[in-house]
């Protein structure tokens, strides 16, 4: 199994959750949790070979399998599902202990999210059918668990008409054991990474189905226990570095949507990181193109998430702007996250493209953001001309591409930093049609919709003149409340 394909086991994992609105703990300050810090008990890997994930069963009622519904038109107007499907069959083919009538649900289920909702699924074909076999080989609470899955997948992937109930059940038993976990305080670094298993299942889904406020609630629940799942002791930062590129996927996904939320949001980091490179190896592994970041799940580039970190500890740490000399370092760090098309010789062209124009907006959203974060770095509002001449290469990359799911799916998150810089109406117009093109978008009380309100809220403000950075947080405090 290759580093990339490991990333993707919690992503299907990630399937698991989405709620009928519990409402969970939120607080401010950034969490903390009395804990005893022992060895470590688990080996630090790097390179994103090993297959270390937590296998600690939940039970749940067993579900009733729902019809395979759909399936033409998901084949229609998803280019990758028919080439998954295939794909996984065959892996499993390869495992003749894998005899149930639910495997070829459960593959229909997982194919239909992985084709709509990841950014590269080709690339983690065969980490899914570790998932499926794992579910079928851990006894009756995997395979429960596992179907409950399917079920919420299924759904979900079908239209925005969805049925929440196996969901909901599935999110009340896994919160209510994360809230037990945190309160015996005391906890091993096995017991974190075990409690941790979950973690990136209820946050992906949540981001699905849940708005904004959701997810930043479930980080905030799930950080101590993240915090004590990473290997350096109390008094050190985590190196994120090292957490990006490591096997274990709920660690990696937390860091990695740690940077993404405070960049997004305007709002701090849940914890600083050690941004030290420790080997060489995790610097290499950053760059490779098939690397063990998650540029599979939003199309990020992995380097990218590095030099956000970079930039959001500046932010948090500077209220003036900063050395220009460090201003050039991080334009050349932002230059060298070049896109990367993980593809096969079945892809089409417009998928191909999607995909570069996709990375390529990522990196034009970092240079909005080191021009413009308010009282920070430069400090320059959207009529600056280095904002203008950034944006306007966006505005020409994104006419490169006519509207579809992909990429107007994963244009979404960098929509928030272009959106801030966006000044005419007609630019506004232009934008704002890709995510009202892209269904989830489109309904209210999903983190989707949420992007589009937090972008009309800023437009809405800065009629009469330009925007600033400290919009976007405004912005986000209006529509989430946090």
């Amino acid at each position: 199994m290759t580093s990339g394909q490991a990333s993707l086991l919690d992503s299907i994992f990630s399937l698991a959750d989405a709620h009928p609105r519990l409402v969970l703990p939120y607080t401010t300050k950034r969490p903390e949790m009395r804990m005893i810090y022992g060895p470590a008990t688990r080996e630090e890997q790097s390179a994103g070979t090993g297959r270390g994930q937590s296998t600690r069963p939940n039970s749940q009622v067993e579900p009733i399998i729902d019809r395979v519904a759909g399936t033409a038109d998901i084949a229609d107007t998803n280019p990758d599902y028919e080439r998954l499907l295939v794909g996984l069959f065959k892996e499993l083919a390869l495992d003749q202990n894998v005899e149930s009538n639910i495997t070829p649900f459960v593959v229909h289920s997982f194919t239909s999210w992985m084709s709509r909702f990841l950014f590269e699924p080709m690339r983690v074909v065969s980490l899914t059918r570790d998932t499926i076999v794992r579910g079928h080989f851990f006894g009756d609470e995997p395979r429960q668990r596992m179907v409950l899955i399917a079920n919420t997948v299924s759904a979900v992937s079908k239209s925005t008409d969805y049925e929440l109930t196996y969901f909901a059940t599935l999110y009340a038993k896994l919160v209510n054991g994360v809230r037990e976990t945190r309160a015996r305080g005391e906890l091993t670094r096995d017991e974190a990474i075990d409690a941790m298993e979950s973690c990136h299942e209820l946050i992906s889904i949540t981001c699905k189905v849940g708005p904004l406020a959701d997810s930043l609630k479930l980080m905030d629940l799930y950080a101590p226990i993240f915090r004590r799942g990473c290997p350096e002791s109390c008094d050190e930062l985590v190196n994120l570095p090292q957490r990006l590129t490591a096997f274990e996927m709920n660690l990696k996904y937390f860091a990695t949507l740690d940077v993404l939320q405070g960049t997004l949001t305007h709002r701090p980091m849940f914890f600083r990181y050690d941004l030290t490179f420790l080997s060489p190896l995790h610097e290499e592994l950053l760059d490779l193109d098939e690397g063990p970041g998650l540029r599979w799940l939003h199309g990020v580039p992995d380097r990218l998430i590095y030099v956000l970190a970079k930039m959001n500890t500046l932010f948090e740490d500077h209220g003036s702007c900063v050395a220009s000399e460090k201003i050039q370092e991080l334009e050349g760090d932002i230059e060298a996250c070049k896109p990367v098309v993980y593809s096969s010789t079945e892809d089409d062209l417009p998928l191909k493209v999607g995909r570069i124009v996709v990375q390529e907006s990522w990196r034009l959203a970092a240079y909005v953001y080191l021009y413009m974060a308010s009282r920070g770095l430069c400090g320059a509002d959207s009529h600056d001309a280095r904002v203008v001449k950034v944006h306007k290469r966006f505005m020409k990359l994104l006419g490169t591409v006519k509207p579809r799911r992909n990429p107007d799916a994963f244009l979404m998150y960098p929509m928030i930093l272009l959106g801030v810089a966006a000044s005419t109406s007609e630019d506004r117009s232009t934008l704002l049609a890709r995510p009202w093109g892209v269904s989830e978008c489109t309904k209210s009380g999903t983190l989707g919709n949420d992007v589009v309100r937090i972008v009309n809220d800023i437009w809405a403000r800065t009629e009469e003149r330009p925007a600033v950075w400290s919009d976007l947080r405004v912005a986000c405090l209006r529509v989430t409340g946090i």
